[in-house]
């Protein structure tokens, strides 16, 4: 973790704009932007400034290009009100939620905290930690659509967070790889014919994978893109209910878990203990780095990085993987993460003003491009609109996304408890310690033992 007042800015940044995402386009995820944007050119962004000294602290995970985006508008936003100090406290996603938990517990959380939606529930259990941001006149939720903000960022009838973007789902493709080894970017995998194609490719060269994932997080790896991708596409429902109870049948669930070891043991995919040394940063495994990884899973707001890695001209997106003859071609949306105020923070309503700012004013949006994807708020994204910065890739995710997007997972799908069952049982399968079969059977044993505990 590092702390900084937000006295760096970032470097220049201008891509062309996309005609998708209802008018959204293309920018910079690689670079922030040089200058903050005058005051003058947006002075009914400006908050009021109450004149007393204010300290706040900002805690944020992300890549560099995101922090250095951010300490920009950090910036920015100091100059507009001088009595105001902002602290960053910033690192990668490694260890970012335990890091939160653990300040929430011992009473030491900053004022203002990017999470990521699904921890809100396990959040919530342990009290009143956020301020209902409905309550807040400083706050313009007119910029947000009313369905996220009731989906995605309410628990108990509070809404306890704001979205800073909008995040589609994909495939990080390697175009190097894709190149040298003849395939078309514009390909529509199935996980069937990844691991045909896959398979040929690693038999060709035993140092070349076509597909890479990592066992994973509460929100990513084996179990969230993998397993549930394939059940999701394959019945065209989730295979949990936030009833609590399991939806999919044993059977479904074992096919499931033997295409993913298929998966590894064709040799489509990079072997698991190696791809678990990048976990949450699968774009510096040096597979993807030197163009012998073909693709990867993962979210729009993560296409600056892998773009970087890759080089220039070297990176494609695409559609997710489907399952063949599957009932679903449907897309995973969400918030790309989310803002909350401390409610016990000292500067509350100052807090307030800076997160309005951040996500609704023009100059804040001009700063932060799409760091954290499309923004969800529709005048800092009409604001890049105009100015010609979002990024085609990211725009295209997004833009998938919204066309034909998936409905929004239980949130007892990704419950911390009942997504360490689905990894643990996901990587004993890869690993050969279970059979899918035997998988299927102590995956639904072990996840309805948990589900009594949620009730």
């Amino acid at each position: 973790m590092k702390m900084m007042s937000g006295k760096m800015l970032g470097m220049a940044c201008l891509v062309a704009l996309s005609a998708t995402l209802a008018g959204c386009g293309d920018s910079g995820t690689t670079s922030p932007a040089t200058t903050a944007p005058a005051a003058a050119e947006n002075q009914t962004a400006k908050p009021a400034d109450s004149g007393k000294p204010v300290t706040l602290r900002f805690s944020w995970w992300g890549s560099d290009v995101r922090h250095k985006a951010t300490l920009a508008a950090i910036d920015a936003y100091t100059k507009l009100n001088p009595n105001v100090k902002i602290e960053g406290e910033y690192q990668g996603y490694d260890g970012y939620q335990q890091k939160i938990m653990t300040q929430i517990a011992g009473g030491s959380a900053p004022d203002i905290m990017q999470l990521d939606y699904p921890w809100l529930s396990d959040l919530a259990a342990q009290g009143d930690i956020f301020m209902d941001l409905s309550k807040e006149s400083a706050i313009d939720l007119t910029q947000f659509p009313k369905k996220i903000l009731d989906e995605y960022d309410s628990v108990n009838g509070k809404l306890v967070s704001l979205p800073m973007g909008t995040n589609g789902f994909g495939t990080m493709i390697n175009k190097a790889f894709f190149d040298k080894n003849g395939l078309d970017t514009k390909t529509q995998w199935t996980w069937e014919k990844l691991i045909e194609e896959g398979e040929k490719l690693n038999q060709k060269s035993k140092n070349q994978f076509l597909f890479a994932i990592e066992p994973g997080t509460t929100t990513g790896g084996l179990g969230e893109f993998v397993l549930n991708e394939y059940l999701y596409s394959k019945n065209g429902t989730y295979w949990v209910s936030n009833d609590p109870a399991i939806k999919a049948s044993k059977e479904d669930i074992a096919q499931g878990l033997t295409v993913m070891k298929k998966l590894f043991d064709s040799g489509a995919a990079q072997p698991l203990g190696d791809a678990a040394l990048f976990s949450g940063k699968m774009e510096q495994n040096p597979k993807w780095v030197n163009a012998e990884m073909g693709m990867t899973l993962d979210w729009s707001s993560t296409v600056g990085k892998y773009k970087a890695a890759a080089g220039d001209g070297k990176f494609a997106v695409g559609m997710p993987i489907f399952a063949k003859d599957g009932k679903a071609q449907a897309v995973k949306t969400k918030p790309s993460m989310i803002v909350s105020v401390n409610k016990k923070s000292a500067n509350a309503q100052e807090a307030v003003k800076f997160v309005n700012w951040l996500l609704n004013s023009k100059d804040a949006s001009l700063i932060l491009l799409d760091t954290r994807s499309v923004p969800t708020s529709e005048s800092a994204k009409q604001a890049l609109v105009e100015a010609n910065k979002i990024d085609p890739d990211i725009a295209k995710m997004v833009d998938s996304a919204l066309k034909n997007p998936a409905s929004s997972p239980p949130t007892v799908q990704n419950n911390p408890e009942v997504a360490d069952i689905i990894r643990d049982v996901c990587e004993k399968v890869v690993y050969g310690n279970l059979t899918p079969d035997k998988g299927a059977e102590q995956l639904m044993q072990r996840v309805q033992e948990k589900f009594k505990d949620i009730k």
